[in-house]
């Protein structure tokens, strides 16, 4: 009788009595790809991480600690993780370029206060608050406000009395680059409706953070370093050109069949309608989104932490559902400055995604879409639209790999038709085709794709020789429900 099943570790020579068991996990294995976020921003001299190297995050007072109190790596984790407290993430702190510049900016206090209360500035959506006195100079509160910044952990600026007025109040970014000029100050941001108004007989000016020059050169280099672990969203504070190049170059080649790595980048920009217009129209990366914020007080960076949180969130629940309707704890827009409907359709045709704020002021995610919308031939495509379709990409590829690595790999392949006993080790296209459609109608069971049938009819699996078995896998994303449109037809007795 021909010996057919293979138990790995037995000998066929073995003659001693016994019963001799091994375990065999190929049928078993139900994990799934490790879930693994990447904060990319500025560190600060005080840090203790090496720049362009990405370490695993163990929280807040850590990221404090290796990148710097204040610094925009350690405000991305805390905001991250007031969102999504469990998944695993990682940060790669990178250092201020050698020719960067910081963004500054000031408040100017002038006159002297007839009545007590209190001053309220705002350092993006940070509160400064200082208490006056009556009688009160501008020097005197000026260098309170200093004081009352001093004693605020993790702000993001320095702020020093002029030397020349003593009024005014300088304000420096402590990370230098461009992302610095995003940086508002505000004061009594909340109005008499919240309790906050300049104390009578004080007034103040402001002169916005500006100024700030070149966001890190490292960053193509430091994405190289990134290796062969995979991260599935990469957040970051950079809008500039030469960033999101690095960027889009970087995740290309890990979408690339022989890296098999993906992540999708997060980040948001600051602008008004016209300025988000105009940006959009200059993006074509299907890799990317980009959150336009209008003029809301809270740095882009918060926006994109925020929103890279929710997105994590909704790709370990389920790739496929639509993200929308999701509470950030960023501040809205000013009302001047919040998106109409028409504007926010004109966005999602420009590239750029949208959020929508409710009665009580709390900012939702709308629409994430990416910034791809050319091929190469420069005609439109919608193929990369929305973000849910990268993410059910990710993981379904993820797992489909997986899956066919635990079943098919390390067998012996000959060509289709070949009879095959029972318990071998030996496999044909054909098989590794069936293979496929077996792992498809579990997708399609987790509602993350569609039509298994056709899947299962039309899939081709060629044994193309040398040990190579080539597929071509019409994979069907399950969609998301939008929109519903229907007319109220009314009669009249």
């Amino acid at each position: 009788m021909s010996d057919t099943i293979t138990i790995p570790g037995y000998s066929a020579d073995n003659r001693n009595p016994g019963v001799y068991f091994a375990l065999d996990n190929s049928k078993a294995n139900t994990a799934t790809a490790a879930r693994r976020v990447l904060i990319i921003a500025g560190m600060l001299a005080s840090g203790t991480a090496a720049s362009g190297i990405a370490e695993l995050s163990l929280g807040a007072t850590d990221a404090a600690s290796k990148y710097g109190v204040g610094s925009q790596a350690a405000r991305a984790v805390s905001w991250y993780r007031a969102i999504d407290t469990q998944g695993e993430v990682w940060v790669m702190g990178l250092s201020d370029d050698p020719s960067a510049v910081a963004a500054t900016g000031s408040f100017t206090i002038a006159g002297t206060a007839s009545a007590s209360g209190t001053l309220s500035l705002y350092i993006g959506d940070q509160l400064v608050s200082t208490l006056v006195t009556a009688g009160d100079t501008a020097a005197t509160v000026a260098g309170n406000v200093v004081a009352s910044a001093q004693a605020i952990s993790g702000l993001a600026v320095t702020m020093a009395v002029d030397g020349t007025n003593a009024g005014k109040v300088n304000v420096t970014a402590l990370n230098k680059g461009l992302a610095g000029n995003d940086t508002l100050l505000s004061v009594s941001l909340l109005g008499t409706a919240g309790g906050q108004s300049v104390p009578a007989g004080l007034s103040v000016a402001i002169a916005q953070m500006a100024g700030g020059t070149a966001n890190p050169t490292a960053l193509a280099g430091a994405l190289a370093s990134m290796g062969e672990r995979v991260y599935d969203l990469v957040i970051h504070p950079y809008t500039d050109s030469g960033s999101l190049t690095a960027l889009k170059t970087a995740l290309a080649s890990r979408w690339s069949a022989m890296s098999q790595l993906y992540g999708h980048a997060i980040t948001a920009y600051r602008g008004t309608y016209g300025q988000a217009t105009a940006f959009g129209l200059t993006q074509n990366d299907p890799h990317a989104t980009i959150m336009p914020i209008s003029d809301s007080a809270s740095d882009p960076l918060r926006w994109a932490a925020e929103i890279g949180a929710q997105v994590a969130l909704s790709m370990r629940a389920n790739p496929a559902i639509p993200i929308t309707a999701l509470a950030l704890n960023v501040m809205p827009p000013s009302d001047a400055g919040r998106f109409t409907f028409d504007e926010r359709n004109s966005l999602l045709h420009d590239g750029l995604s949208t959020h929508r704020i409710g009665d009580d002021g709390t900012v939702t995610i709308e629409r994430l879409i990416t910034t791809y919308q050319k091929n190469a031939a420069g005609q439109p495509d919608n193929s990369y639209l929305g973000i849910e379709t990268m993410m059910q990409a990710t993981v379904c590829l993820q797992d489909m790999a997986a899956y066919l690595a635990q079943t098919c790999l390390g067998a012996i392949l000959v060509a289709d038709g070949a009879k095959i006993s029972a318990g071998t080790k030996v496999m044909t296209a054909q098989l590794v085709g069936k293979q496929c459609v077996a792992r498809y109608r579990w997708q399609a069971a987790q509602f993350w794709v569609q039509n298994p049938d056709n899947f299962a009819a039309n899939i081709v699996a060629q044994n193309v020789g040398n040990g190579v078995v080539k597929l071509s896998m019409p994979y069907d994303f399950a969609g998301q429900l939008w929109i519903i449109a229907g007319t109220a037809q009314f009669v009249k007795s």
